[in-house]
């Protein structure tokens, strides 16, 4: 078992990821298929199978996400989407398939912290510049046991794949 960008990689799970990578690659050398589109097979298509296994929670929430009930979402401030169809072209134009390069890229950024919609729309907006789009970052330690119970039960628990890091616990 291999642990890459945190996540252990087993076999079921690379040669799941390695053929995820070869669906979009056939899907991007087809015609009228542009890297973005072919990129998506992963981030809408076959995502949900995978993400409970690769998907990590930083330990970063916004304040607004802490302090107001607004809908919230796990941001992936590594522009995923951006990334992976930056990758999809690269391998295109430079005739390369490696299923490895594309696991990699996907464990680092696979990695999610809870901001509020608006604020997630923001982040999109500013290329993922948190100054710019007015986010500001709180540690999960530094959270309530209430808010953290709030916050892991609504965002976390079965959604990312180390969850159970986070669980809550009482200071007694």
């Amino acid at each position: 078992m291999e642990i890459i960008g945190g996540i252990r990689i087993n076999q079921d799970l690379e040669e799941q990821l390695s053929a995820v990578y070869e669906e979009i690659m056939w899907l991007a050398v087809r015609p009228n298929v542009t890297p973005s589109v072919a990129r998506s097979w992963y981030t809408h298509a076959t995502v949900e199978r995978l993400k409970k296994h690769i998907r990590m929670f930083t330990g970063c929430v916004s304040k607004r996400a802490v302090d107001l009930e607004e809908e919230l979402r796990l941001e992936h401030f590594l522009r995923i989407q951006t990334t992976l169809t930056q990758l999809v072209e690269k391998h295109l134009t430079q005739d390369i398939r490696d299923a490895q390069e594309f696991i990699e890229t996907i464990t680092r950024c696979e990695q999610v912290h809870i901001v509020t919609r608006d604020e997630n729309y923001a982040a999109m907006k500013t290329k993922g510049d948190y100054g710019a789009a007015g986010i500001e970052l709180v540690d999960w330690s530094t959270l309530s046991y209430e808010k953290q119970l709030r916050l892991w039960k609504r965002m976390l628990q079965g959604k990312v794949a180390n969850y159970r890091d986070y669980e809550p616990k009482r200071n007694y």
